[in-house]
């Protein structure tokens, strides 16, 4: 596949780099010399330094030759242009958007085969907003991802010292857990992130992936000691009320939950005290910490630091830990800071940028793919893929399967019952079928589901 990328800032770069490591042919064009060179560095691929937008730099990036274009500059304007030059110049058949702007993204009509030739419309925001949101419906949990139209459950999180999970091995989970039926997908020690064996053993600190039916969430929380106290009202206390800030708060004051957000722009702060119903709007800054104590941040039950600027979110987070706050969701663009977070102990982040990417890769894949998403830090993917008649991995038991390296069956949803597979289940026609596996191992992950000749 030929893919022209417009934009080398992190949604770019980390779209151009599974890209690149999938072995499609890729074209990277930005005009800051600076970040083509780090592209350049850092993978195969060719560069072209220029305005996104231009013919004359769409031409010289081989336009004509692409097979999907991603305009994902810092620009909405920018990205909607190079799609219309794209398409009408030179005829590519998909093409992408990164669209920050929710009057744009609202407007159902701007895009279509008379109007802007944009396939999708992916905005940052809007999916952070949605992964903010799932962490917060499932109690302490790091991250929250649904599969098969929300009946199953990856649910993320870093295992606190009293856990019934700590100091067993992987094998001996289901006991531990009462005999509630999970898969752990996905092990992160040391920083390290791999899709696990039975052998492998879970210590305090460490972050894991479980797959369970979404109507055993709460039992496995609860017998593996991970609930937190939900009696009576939430109290949250959310910083930044930018794109993200707002879409989230929208969403808790649905949820009816008492809601503080804190504001550094005064206009920003009178907007937002305007546009939300419920929330209390404070125009002050999240690092005074008289501002904090008075307005009960000790009380708060969660704290979103959700602003447009990493340190801040970090430090605030840092001083929200400080008074003992249960849940911190921390907000991180920038790919550097990944490890120093889980280093200093905020567990909970959330990136625009790997929500991004997760999205473009779906619908990449769009067709073979129902679903895909990544997990941890972006090194271990989860496809959800539909079984058919010649589809490799059929009728056999899990444990007789050449599955990839570093691949695991987490779940299967057959005939709207959710089956958390062991080593004799058999894989039958029409399953779906959520894979999770290493990001080398995707491609011969999805292989396990194409479709023969004889199908049709």
């Amino acid at each position: 596949m030929n893919v022209l990328i417009l934009g080398a800032g992190e949604v770019g770069f980390s779209i151009a780099q599974r890209l690149a490591s999938e072995n499609c042919n890729v074209v990277v064009v930005d005009k800051n010399p600076q970040l083509l060179k780090r592209v350049a560095d850092s993978m195969d691929v060719k560069t072209v330094c220029g305005h996104a937008s231009l013919p004359s730099v769409l031409a010289q990036a081989n336009a004509a030759d692409t097979d999907l274009l991603i305009a994902a500059t810092t620009n909405d304007e920018v990205n909607m242009m190079a799609c219309q030059v794209a398409h009408s110049l030179f005829k590519v058949p998909t093409k992408l958007a990164r669209v920050r702007e929710s009057e744009y993204v609202d407007h159902e009509k701007l895009c279509g085969r008379d109007d802007l030739p944009i396939d999708l419309i992916i905005s940052p925001e809007s999916e952070a907003a949605k992964s903010i949101i799932k962490r917060f419906q499932v109690s302490s949990a790091a991250d929250a991802q649904e599969f098969a139209g929300g009946k199953i459950q990856l649910v993320g999180l870093r295992i606190p010292p009293k856990s019934a999970l700590a100091g067993i091995s992987i094998k001996e989970t289901s006991e531990a857990i009462n005999g509630i039926p999970v898969i752990i997908v996905a092990h992160e020690h040391n920083q390290s992130w791999r899709v696990p064996t039975g052998d492998a053993v879970l210590l305090a600190g460490d972050t894991i992936y479980v797959a369970v039916a979404r109507q055993n969430t709460d039992a496995f929380m609860d017998a593996a000691g991970l609930h937190c106290d939900e009696s009576g009202t939430k109290h949250v206390m959310l910083v930044g009320g930018g794109h993200i800030g707002y879409i989230v708060a929208q969403h808790l004051e649905a949820m009816n939950v008492s809601l503080k957000v804190i504001e550094y722009n005064e206009e920003r702060a009178a907007w937002l005290a305007e546009h939300l119903e419920s929330a209390v709007v404070i125009h002050g800054d999240a690092m005074d910490r008289q501002l904090l104590e008075e307005e009960n941040i000790s009380e708060m039950d969660d704290f979103l630091a959700l602003t447009n600027d990493d340190e801040t979110n970090i430090l605030v987070s840092l001083i929200a830990k400080k008074y003992t706050v249960p849940h911190i969701v921390t907000l991180v663009n920038r790919s550097i800071y990944a490890d120093l977070i889980s280093q200093i102990g905020l567990d909970v982040t959330v990136s625009p940028r790997l929500t991004t990417v997760s999205s473009v890769l779906s619908h990449i894949r769009k067709g073979r793919i129902l679903g895909m998403s990544s997990l941890g830090d972006g090194s271990i993917e989860v496809l959800e893929a539909e079984a058919l008649e010649t589809s490799k991995i059929l009728n056999k038991p899990l444990r007789k399967l050449e599955l990839p390296p570093e691949t695991v069956v987490g779940a299967i949803l057959r005939d709207d019952d959710v089956v958390i597979p062991s080593g004799n289940t058999r894989i039958r026609a029409h399953d779906h079928v959520l894979m999770v596996t290493g990001s080398s191992s995707v491609l011969a992950t999805e292989k396990l589901f194409e479709v023969h000749l004889e199908f049709f």
